[in-house]
C-alpha cells in the first residue's frame, strides 16, 4: 500500500504529538514529520517533499499563510491543509486568498481531519467550517443555475473575463450575476463566495 506522506506545522508540542499519533493509526497515512514553525515548516517540506502538509495558521515569526506561499511556489504538487483554531471570516478569507486544498478547525471530529487528508491527497478540496451551515443549504436552494455555475468558475480563480468567455456572456453579465450571488448569500466579496463555493462542494 502507498502511504499519504504528511507534515504537521504547529507552534504547540502537545498538538504535533496527539495529530500523529491519531494519524499513525491510520493504515494508508504516514507522518513522515513534525516542526514547530513555519520556517522549519518551508525547510521540511522542500527536503522530504511531503504529499499533504497539515499547516497551522497562528504560529510566531513567519505565519502558515506566508510558509505555505513559499511551500506552493516550491512545491506545487504538495497539498495544504490549514488546521486551525479559527473560524471567524477574518482568518477564513486571508486563508483562502491563496486557494489552500483545506481547511479544516481543530475542535473537528478526528474523522474530519482523516477525510480532509484523503481528499485532498487525491486531489479534491475540502473545507470544514461551523460558520454558518445551517444557512448554506437554505441560501443554495435561491441561486439559479447559471448563478452556481458562476460562483463554482469564481471558487477556481477564474476572473470575471475569464467567466465571461467559458460561459459565452458579456462581463457585464458576469457582474450582474455577481452582485446577486453576494446578496443571496449575504456575503461581502468574492472571497467569501468562494468560502460558500468550497464548503458546498460546488468547485
Amino acid at each position: 500500500m502507498v502511504k499519504t506522506k504528511i507534515i504537521i506545522v504547529d507552534d504547540h508540542a502537545m498538538i504535533r504529538e496527539g495529530l500523529k499519533k491519531l494519524l499513525d493509526m491510520e493504515d494508508d497515512l504516514y507522518v513522515i514529520a513534525t516542526v514547530g514553525s513555519g520556517q522549519e515548516g518551508i525547510d521540511a517540506a522542500i527536503k522530504l517533499r511531503p504529499d499533504v502538509i497539515l499547516m497551522d495558521i497562528s504560529m510566531p515569526g513567519i505565519s502558515g499563510i506566508d510558509a505555505a506561499k513559499t511551500i506552493r511556489k516550491e512545491l506545487p504538487q504538495s497539498r495544504i491543509i490549514f488546521l486551525t483554531i479559527h473560524d471567524d471570516r477574518a482568518y477564513v478569507n486571508e486563508a483562502l486568498k491563496m486557494h489552500p486544498n483545506g481547511y479544516v478547525l481543530k475542535d473537528a471530529d478526528s474523522t474530519v481531519l482523516t477525510d480532509a487528508i484523503r481528499t485532498v491527497s487525491k486531489g479534491g478540496k475540502y473545507t470544514y467550517s461551523k460558520v454558518n451551515e445551517c444557512e448554506d443549504s437554505e441560501q443554495l436552494g435561491e441561486l439559479s443555475a447559471r448563478e452556481l455555475q458562476v460562483l463554482g468558475l469564481l471558487a477556481q480563480g477564474f476572473s470575471n473575463k475569464e467567466i465571461s468567455q467559458k460561459l459565452l456572456i458579456s462581463e457585464k453579465t458576469v457582474k450582474n450575476h455577481l452582485y446577486n450571488i453576494f446578496k443571496k448569500l449575504g456575503v461581502q466579496g468574492r472571497t467569501q463566495a468562494a468560502l460558500y463555493a468550497i464548503r458546498n462542494n460546488l468547485c
